[in-house]
C-alpha cells in the first residue's frame, strides 16, 4: 500500500486569489528547486528543541542521517499529529499584475491551534479542540472567517467583506475599533499585520450537527485546511536532507507531480469556485507543487514553504478567460501551549 501524507493548506484563501487573475496571462515561470533555500526564522516554535517526550503521544519519533527526505517528512507529520498541542501559522500571498500594468498584492494568512491529538484523516477521531481562521485581503477580495471545533460542537462565523480592514506590517494603523484599548492609532501593525473587523461584525454563528456537515456545507475542513496527496512515487525532483549545524535543523525539498498530487484538492477547489463563488471553471490544472521543509533535529517540523502554480479557464457570460496563479506561503509550527499569542483559550473566548 502506498503511503500518503496530508499537508495543511488554506484552500478558501487561495481560491480567492485565483479569482483576481482574470486578465493575467497563462504562462508563469516555474519555481527553481535549490538546496540554498533560506530557513525561515523561528518566529514561533523557537523552543521546540526543548520539548520533552511527553509533549507527543508515544514520545517524539526521531530522525537521523540514514533517512531519505520523504522518510523524514513522514516522521515529522506523525509527530505533528501526535503532538498534544500544535500551532500552525500560515503567511503568504500572491503578487499579481493585471492587464500587464495593474499590480495587486494579496495577503493570505491563517492561524490553526489544536489542543489534543490530531488525526491525518481529518475526522477528529481523537476528540481534539480546534481554533482556526482564514484571512485574505486585497483590493478585490476580502475574507475573514473563524472556526471553533470541539468534540461536541462545530461552529463557523465570518465577517462581511465590507467590514474587513488590513494594515500591512510596518504601516501605521489608521482605523481601529472605537474604544479598542488593545491598539492605538500610533501603533504599527505587527509581524503579520493588523486585521480589523468593524464593530466586531462577524455575523451570525453557524452551528452544525457534525464535523462532516460543516465540511460538506463549507467545502473546507478546518482541522486540516485541506490536503495534497503525497507519496514517494509522486516525487519528480527533490533536494536530499542537508543538516544545518547553526540552526540545529535538517532541510530538504520536493517538487511533486502536480496533477497526481492534487486530485482531491482540485475537486474541492472546483466546488468552492463553481458552487460557492458562482464561477464556472474549465481546465483547472496544476503546473507545479513545491514544498521546502525544515525540521528540527529532534524530529519536529519547524517550517514548510509552499509554492503552487496553477491555471484555469473562467467562463464569464459565455466568454472563456485564461487565468494563472502563483501562490507562495510559509507555514511555521509550534507545539508550546504557552506560545505568546497562541493560547487556544484566549481565541475561544473571543470567538
Amino acid at each position: 500500500m502506498k503511503k500518503k501524507i496530508l499537508i495543511s493548506t488554506v484552500l478558501v484563501i487561495m481560491i480567492l486569489s485565483m479569482s483576481l487573475m482574470l486578465f493575467a496571462g497563462c504562462k508563469t515561470k516555474l519555481y527553481e528547486l535549490t538546496k540554498n533555500f533560506a530557513i525561515p526564522k523561528a518566529e514561533i516554535g523557537a523552543d521546540t528543541l526543548s520539548l520533552t517526550d511527553d509533549a507527543v503521544e508515544g514520545g517524539i519519533k526521531k530522525i537521523d542521517s540514514s533517512m531519505s527526505a520523504f522518510e523524514m517528512l513522514q516522521v515529522g507529520m506523525e509527530n505533528f499529529y501526535n503532538a498534544k498541542y500544535a500551532i500552525n501559522e500560515y503567511n503568504g500571498g500572491v503578487n499579481m499584475t493585471l492587464a500587464k500594468t495593474i499590480k495587486v498584492d494579496q495577503a493570505v494568512q491563517s492561524t490553526k491551534i489544536r489542543s489534543g491529538l490530531g488525526d491525518a484523516d481529518g475526522n477528529n477521531e481523537n476528540k481534539a479542540t480546534y481554533f482556526a481562521d482564514n484571512k485574505s485581503y486585497s483590493t478585490f477580495a476580502k475574507i475573514y472567517e473563524k472556526f471553533v471545533i470541539t468534540p461536541d460542537s462545530w461552529n463557523r462565523k465570518a465577517a462581511d467583506k465590507g467590514d474587513i480592514k488590513f494594515t500591512k506590517p510596518g504601516k501605521k494603523i489608521t482605523e481601529v475599533n472605537k474604544g479598542d484599548t488593545s491598539v492605538s492609532k500610533n501603533d504599527k501593525a505587527g509581524r503579520l499585520g493588523y486585521w480589523f473587523v468593524k464593530d466586531n461584525k462577524f455575523g451570525t454563528k453557524n452551528q452544525y450537527k457534525s464535523l462532516e456537515e460543516l465540511v460538506n456545507i463549507n467545502s473546507n475542513n478546518p482541522t486540516i485546511l485541506w490536503m495534497y496527496e503525497l507519496s514517494a512515487d509522486k516525487i519528480q525532483r527533490k533536494i536530499d536532507p542537508i543538516y544545518v549545524e547553526s540552526e540545529k535543523c535538517w532541510k530538504f525539498a520536493f517538487e511533486f507531480k502536480p496533477m497526481e498530487s492534487t486530485e482531491k484538492y482540485r475537486e474541492v477547489m472546483l466546488t468552492q469556485l463553481q458552487n460557492n463563488a458562482g464561477m464556472p471553471i474549465e481546465n483547472l490544472g496544476f503546473n507545479q507543487l513545491v514544498l521546502e521543509v525544515v525540521m528540527w533535529e529532534n524530529g519536529m517540523i519547524r517550517a514548510i514553504n509552499v509554492v503552487e502554480n496553477y491555471q484555469m479557464k473562467m467562463v464569464l457570460s459565455g466568454i472563456r478567460i485564461n487565468s494563472a496563479v502563483v501562490l507562495t506561503a510559509t507555514q511555521l509550527f509550534s507545539y508550546n501551549p504557552n506560545e505568546a499569542g497562541y493560547a487556544i483559550a484566549d481565541h475561544l473566548a473571543k470567538f
